[in-house]
């Protein structure tokens, strides 16, 4: 049956942060799959020509006066970490104030111009599921999806008061309490939640767009041909991404096994902060750090094609971790080296037969480097990625869609 939907996201092109990256594609395919899709998102990125056409509303944001323009990460070779200082007053997050009333309002107004048989709010920012409750509180099922968790395992750090945290907490508990249906990307988050009796939420993992596949392209030139090159695309992020460990592997391998070390390279193409560029410029010969800057996306891309492997990160600390870089990675063809023991990424990994190795053991790391050298592994089989290649999400995303209705 096809439905009319409301998908709200913050992270929409021309934005570039891969926040963006579930949200078009699951409005796109959900639109192949017959579905009426209507997005609203801020106008803080600027807007696209075919914004009317393709069904794209933006709403009034305060963050336009900061003239950000959608760059995202991809085009930047450095970033900073430190949160602004608004994200310790303003609970849950400072768009709660710059952008979610305004979304809130254009929300209303389109519910009262058009009929929509559902809202999907996709979050972070959390404040998008204020968006969802009140369109609920006005008979509108409701779908609230959660690309990361709200209070588990926090991007954001935390709240300076208790009154804060306690605040948080409980908008969390009412706003997803409130939703008809609660997706997650990874079980950890899902289970979460249920522990705490606050929903019942399906698992629906992000995936990979096979339209977004890299064609044929000339070599990067950034690979060396005589090493083995172990590729990195994308930030590290100083929770859950730590790469002390990765080095300190690399520096003990070198001690153990020069020979094997001279054949190793670790490639990062992405931007990083003052203090990871500091620790990847360190001493690990005879083997080497190549600082490959932030690429554009299709040049990262077509970079992870051509590695020998290509690193995951993910430290137990984010048990919930399974982002849109391992479905690229899959897609890629290539084999994946998984620092990532204790994630669902890395049990996704292994259970695809890949290899796994718990991020915070450089022994263990600097083992698994050396095995990759000697004997590098296979590929993961090609039909692994079925289950998370589109259109499958979306047709699960429409199956939650068709649940919210049902209990509403």
């Amino acid at each position: 049956m096809s439905r009319s939907l409301l998908l709200v996201s913050y992270f929409y092109p021309p934005g570039r942060d891969t926040g963006t990256l579930r949200p078009v594609t699951m409005a796109k395919y959900l639109r192949r799959l017959g579905h009426e899709v209507t997005v609203l998102t801020t106008s803080a990125y600027g807007e696209l020509p075919d914004d009317q056409a393709a069904g794209i509303v933006r709403s009034a944001d305060l963050q336009r006066w900061r003239g950000s323009g959608g760059g995202g990460l991809y085009r930047s070779d450095t970033y900073s970490s430190r949160p602004h200082p608004v994200s310790k007053l303003v609970v849950p997050e400072p768009l709660a104030v710059a952008w979610a009333p305004f979304a809130r309002r254009a929300a209303l107004r389109l519910r009262r111009e058009r009929h929509f048989d559902c809202v999907i709010t996709t979050s972070p920012p959390e404040s998008v599921h204020t968006v969802g409750h009140a369109l609920s509180r006005q008979g509108l099922p409701w779908v609230a999806d959660l690309r990361d968790a709200w209070t588990f395992e926090p991007l954001r750090p935390p709240f300076p008061t208790g009154l804060q945290r306690r605040l948080d907490e409980r908008l969390e508990r009412r706003r997803l309490g409130a939703a008809d249906v609660v997706v997650c990307v990874s079980e950890p988050a899902a289970a979460d939640l249920r522990r705490r009796g606050i929903a019942e939420p399906l698992v629906i993992p992000n995936g990979w767009d096979p339209e977004e596949a890299p064609g044929p392209a000339e070599t990067t030139g950034i690979l060396d041909p005589v090493r083995v090159s172990l590729v990195y695309t994308g930030r590290f992020g100083t929770y859950g991404r730590d790469p002390r460990a990765l080095v300190e592997g690399m520096r003990r391998l070198a001690g153990a096994e020069p020979d094997t070390a001279a054949r190793l390279e670790l490639v990062v193409a992405g931007p990083l902060t003052e203090e990871e560029r500091r620790l990847l410029a360190g001493d690990v010969s005879p083997a080497r750090i190549v600082l490959a800057g932030g690429l554009e996306r299709e040049r990262a891309l077509s970079l992870q094609t051509e590695a020998d492997a290509l690193l995951l990160l993910a430290h137990p600390t984010r048990s919930q971790l399974l982002n849109i870089k391992l479905f690229e990675y899959m897609a890629s063809g290539r084999p994946i080296l998984a620092l990532a023991a204790g994630t669902e990424g890395g049990r996704i990994v292994r259970e695809l037969g890949g290899e796994t190795v718990a991020a915070d053991d450089p022994a263990a790391i600097g083992a698994a480097l050396a095995r990759l050298v000697a004997d590098p592994p296979p590929p993961l089989p090609p039909e692994a990625l079925e289950p998370y290649t589109y259109p499958a999400p979306a047709a699960r995303m429409a199956e939650a869609v068709e649940a919210a209705i049902e209990r509403r």
